[in-house]
This record gives structure tokens, C-alpha cells and sequence, in this order.
């Protein structure tokens, strides 16, 4: 059998093209990407030549000899082109200061500002500030607030209603806002929450990690949602911020739009 017919294990695939395993499973369940079932425990192999036929697909050239990030953009773009949608976005975002923390939320706010758009954006603490980066945008807030555009909710009447987290709940209270928005017309809908709380002693806090995981799994069935998560990273420890990285699907950096990963 030729190189181009070996069965490669699931993670020679994702070494070859630089990304996730999880990746791997998604695409080969949708069936964008074409996956063969080997051995008594049903375990996933790909040829290389359909590994080969995927890049070209997503990205016009067979080179794989391109960055981690760009081979992981080409990919969501075969998955789109082939679902006819644009993928999901659930995006974490580590700050260091307020300033940067606008700065990474700002482009994804402006381009949600929209009137057949809406933001929903659960802030902890001082919603002045929150307001006050909205009016340096030279945006009426009252208005954007009025004509439900903007909807501002502090972390006591979404994440810790009744002085406790709780999973289950907050995946609903995401479900009623979307049904909503879509009930409304809404063609586009950003969900932010300022995730300072879940480093409290907030019972149920330690849900968070399995909390982002379902949340993202509700988000491959409502694609024309955004949902950026942002952490202030001089809160949280390394540990948080991996975990993170493993069940969201994209992390803000200063200057671009990064793909995320998931564990082994």
C-alpha cells in the first residue's frame, strides 16, 4: 500500500495539520472531512490523501507547510463552505487592565452595534465603565438600550441568581436570549460576560470549566451567535486559563483572532 493510502492514527492527523483532535472529530462527524473506523474499538483513522484533498479544499493548494493558525482558519473555512455557514465563535479573552479589556471586546461590539444585531453583556461590578467605553464610541447608549439593541445585565441577574452558579440555569437563561432575539428578528447576536465571579466563593464556581464545555456545544446549532468570554487574567491561574483554551473555539489576542485547542 502506498504512503498515500496508510491509515493515519488520529493524532498523526492532527500533527500534520496542526490542529485539535477535537477538531478532527467535529469534521469527521459532520462529515466535512472523511474518516474510516478500524479495530474492535471503532477507533478513527484517516488517509492522507483525503487529509491532502481537505487543505486544498479550504485553502486552494496542497502545501501544508503553513502556520498552525492558518492551517486551523483554512479548515473552519471547509467546514463553513461545506455546512453552507460560518462557523461557531465562542471566544475567551484574557485581560490584564481595563484598557485592554475594551480593547479586546471593542471590534467584536462595533461590529454587533447594528440594527438587526444585539448585544447582551453581563458586566461584574461597575457598569459605569461599561457605559462609559460605549459613549467613548460616540453611541448613545440610552438609545442603543431603548430600542434593544443593547441589553446590559449585572452578574447577580444572570451567573449568580439566587447567590449560587449553576449550569443548567445558565445554559437556559442563554436559550431564552437567543429565542428571543430571533423572535425579534435578529439576524446577529453577541453574548459577553465579564467572568470575574467565577474566581469568588460563589457556590457552584467550580462548574465553570464544564459550564464553557455545554456552552459551547449549544453554540454548533446557533451559529449566527458570538459569544466572547472575558477573563481577567491577573485573577485566574494557569490552570484556568488551559482549561479555557480546551473548550472554546477561539482566543482574542491583541492583534488578531487566534484558533483555540483541546487536551489529548
Amino acid at each position: 500500500m502506498g504512503d498515500k493510502e496508510r491509515l493515519m492514527t488520529i493524532s498523526e492527523a492532527a500533527d500534520l495539520l496542526k490542529v485539535s483532535k477535537a477538531s478532527l472529530r467535529r469534521w469527521s462527524n459532520s462529515g466535512v472531512l472523511k474518516s474510516y473506523r478500524v479495530g474492535n474499538r471503532s477507533e478513527r483513522r484517516f488517509k492522507l490523501a483525503d487529509l491532502l484533498a481537505f487543505v486544498t479544499t479550504a485553502n486552494g493548494t496542497s502545501s501544508l507547510l503553513e502556520t498552525s493558525g492558518n492551517a486551523a482558519a483554512s479548515a473552519e473555512k471547509a467546514e463553513a463552505a461545506f455546512l453552507g455557514r460560518e462557523p461557531r465563535k465562542h471566544i475567551c479573552a484574557f485581560y490584564k487592565s481595563p484598557r485592554e479589556q475594551w480593547q479586546f471586546f471593542r471590534s467584536h461590539f462595533l461590529d454587533h452595534i447594528g440594527s438587526d444585531a444585539r448585544i447582551v453583556y453581563l458586566y461584574h461590578g461597575d457598569s459605569q465603565r461599561v457605559i462609559n467605553w460605549i459613549r467613548s464610541e460616540g453611541l448613545d447608549f440610552e438609545a442603543s438600550r431603548g430600542d434593544k439593541r443593547l441589553l446590559l445585565l449585572s452578574t447577580a441577574e444572570s451567573y449568580s441568581i439566587g447567590g449560587f452558579f449553576n449550569t443548567a440555569r445558565m445554559l437556559e437563561f442563554w436559550r431564552n436570549i437567543a429565542a428571543e432575539a430571533k423572535a425579534d428578528g435578529i439576524k446577529k447576536l453577541l453574548l459577553t460576560g465579564e467572568m470575574g465571579w467565577a474566581h469568588t466563593d460563589l457556590p457552584g464556581h467550580e462548574q465553570l470549566i464544564s459550564y464553557e464545555a455545554e456552552l459551547d456545544q449549544m453554540l454548533e446549532s446557533h451559529p449566527w451567535i458570538t459569544v466572547v468570554c472575558q477573563y481577567p487574567v491577573y485573577q485566574i491561574s494557569g490552570v484556568t486559563v488551559y482549561d479555557n483554551l480546551c473548550v472554546h473555539t477561539h482566543v482574542q489576542l491583541s492583534d488578531r483572532l487566534a484558533p483555540c485547542f483541546s487536551p489529548l
